[in-house]
């Protein structure tokens, strides 16, 4: 059992694995102040105390490569070395992660680093040779032992910590400031219900990156990549209630997860990947109207909404920047037209970039609470039907699909005749139906869903080409536009017509592919017809 299921602590001692579940709340000191008083009573403050922590890896950052981390941490007259399971993928809102801790008598690492054989395969061979400081952390922090009261049922001990200080590595240095609210026992969305109350006495925001990943992006050992969910998984004969619970929980992990990439603009795959995450749970919220109550959930599919359309500029800039533009770059590399149209186009991304700084804003992060303790507190079945909510997700799966699939069949009809904007439908259509069916693709395991997926996937990739191109054209309009007093206008549009007529040509060979890959997917059986009979049977 975890150490946020009520289990037991990590013994220092004798090195024992825990669960942590914690959410990190970042603000400026003043503001996390107000949220400190109140939450705690002036009697619960305890004394604050200095922590000073020096992260340990090898040269090339073999450690954390592995998804680990090594620490040793100035805890009063001990030190304290832990290892953790803290990969630089995880970053849900809500962090959940094993620790190994022990005292030692030096501080220096003592091998190896877990009692346990299996951890010690997973870390793998070190050397106390290898090891050297990568970077540290120097904080005071203050900590308080908080009962709340969880929104579904009973109640829960979180203990708050807040911490001022800095990470150094080297000669860089990054401010810490924030409030960690860490799980001791009682249900998770005890710890949502906390964090909102803090944020309704001060604007804070969510802090995914943990000390440990800022430590290494200032070390130089990583950065903030974008990061692609993997498949979802929902087991075979898994109830709709369940199936939602997982379907929303990784909707949200995604979006955290790409959090830090979209602020730090470091990898435009991290922009991407958040609004997949959104259209996912967008989607998800119309393949199940029929069991929820859209008055209970018209204000996640308006924040979804709102959400991808702000940061659709930034997405069609990445697009036109390292996609469109530099496939014709790449062939003309000298060209001076090219390389102005470059520049130009990074002043327009940057721009765009400007509002994802929403992100910071304290209406996104009351929306992100709510929506944690929303999927912690099941709140879809408020009001629901509860009957339908329990039943197999594969019963409502036949008849879903097959109204997406008609629907995306009368887009098509007389496909050689569509025009631009009707091929953008089909694509929209398209989109909704492959994320429904990889919803429900492992309830018709009989059906062969991969053939199915695999020929959608083609057809919405051609599509999306042309889209492309549309959003290079209009990326190019704007451009122009806003460099109409330029001394360099006469040059970019040269450079703009390159772009256009280069993939003027691209665009006739994606339409022959494409009215290819439409009837081959056309042809496709869907795969829940096939796999029906067994299933219902």
């Amino acid at each position: 059992m975890g150490k946020g299921d009520g289990g037991a602590e990590a013994n220092a001692d004798g090195g024992s694995a825990a669960l942590e579940v914690e959410l990190t709340l970042g603000g400026d000191p003043a503001a996390l102040d107000r949220g400190w008083r109140a939450a705690v009573p002036a009697k619960g403050v305890g004394a604050a105390k200095r922590l000073r922590s020096t992260y340990y890896d090898t040269g090339d950052f073999r450690l954390r490569r592995r998804g680990f981390t090594l620490r040793i941490r100035e805890d009063g007259e001990r030190l304290v070395q832990t290892l953790k399971s803290d990969g630089p993928t995880s970053a849900a809102a809500v962090l959940k992660r094993n620790e190994w801790s022990r005292t030692v008598k030096k501080p220096v690492p003592s091998l190896p680093v877990a009692a346990d054989p299996a951890v010690r395969d997973a870390v793998g061979p070190l050397r106390p040779a290898e090891l050297s400081p990568a970077f540290s952390t120097d904080v005071m922090r203050r900590t308080a032992m908080v009962e709340v009261a969880a929104p579904d049922e009973g109640t829960a001990l979180i203990e708050l910590a807040l911490d001022s200080g800095e990470i150094q590595a080297r000669d860089r240095r990054d401010a810490v400031s924030e409030l960690e609210l860490e799980l001791i026992e009682g249900p998770a969305s005890a710890l949502y219900e906390l964090a909102m109350t803090l944020h309704a006495s001060a604007p804070l925001c969510i802090q995914t990156a943990s000390k440990a990943k800022r430590g290494y992006v200032l070390a130089g050992g990583e950065g903030y990549a974008g990061y692609k969910a993997p498949a979802l998984a929902l087991a075979q004969g898994i109830s709709v209630n369940e199936a939602l619970g997982k379907i929303f929980r990784a909707c949200a992990g995604q979006c955290a997860a790409n959090h830090d990439a979209v602020l730090d603009r470091s990898d435009p795959e991290g922009v991407h990947q958040f609004r997949v995450a959104l259209r996912r749970m967008r989607s998800a919220l119309v393949v199940f109207k029929t069991v929820l109550l859209r008055k209970h959930v018209a204000w996640l599919e308006r924040e979804a909404s709102r959400l991808i359309d702000l940061l659709g500029p930034a997405r069609d800039w990445d697009v036109f920047i390292d996609e469109t533009l530099a496939t014709v770059r790449a062939v003309r590399p000298e060209d001076e037209t090219l390389q102005r149209l470059a520049e130009a186009a990074e002043v327009e991304r940057a721009r765009a970039y400007e509002q994802a700084e929403a992100l910071r804003a304290p209406d996104y992060t009351e929306f992100l609470l709510r929506f944690g303790r929303w999927i912690e507190t099941a709140g879809w079945r408020e009001a629901a039907n509860h009957a339908a909510l329990d039943q197999p997700l594969a019963h409502l799966g036949e008849r879903l699909l097959d109204k997406r699939h008609k629907r995306v069949l009368k887009r098509g009809r007389d496909f050689e005749q569509l025009s631009d904007a009707d091929l953008h439908r089909l694509r929209i259509s398209l989109k909704k139906l492959r994320y429904a069916g990889e919803f429900f693709a492992a309830q018709f395991p009989d059906g062969k869903p991969r053939t199915y997926i695999r020929a959608l996937r083609r057809l919405q990739d051609d599509l999306g080409q042309l889209n492309d191109a549309a959003v290079a054209e209009r990326c190019l309009k704007e451009l122009l536009d806003n460099q109409r007093k330029s001394n360099h206008l006469a040059t970019l549009g040269i450079g703009a017509g390159q772009v256009i007529g280069w993939h003027a040509r691209a665009r006739e060979e994606t339409r022959n592919r494409l009215t290819e890959d439409w009837h081959g997917f056309s042809a496709t059986e869907p795969y829940w017809r096939a796999g029906a009979g067994e299933l219902h049977g």
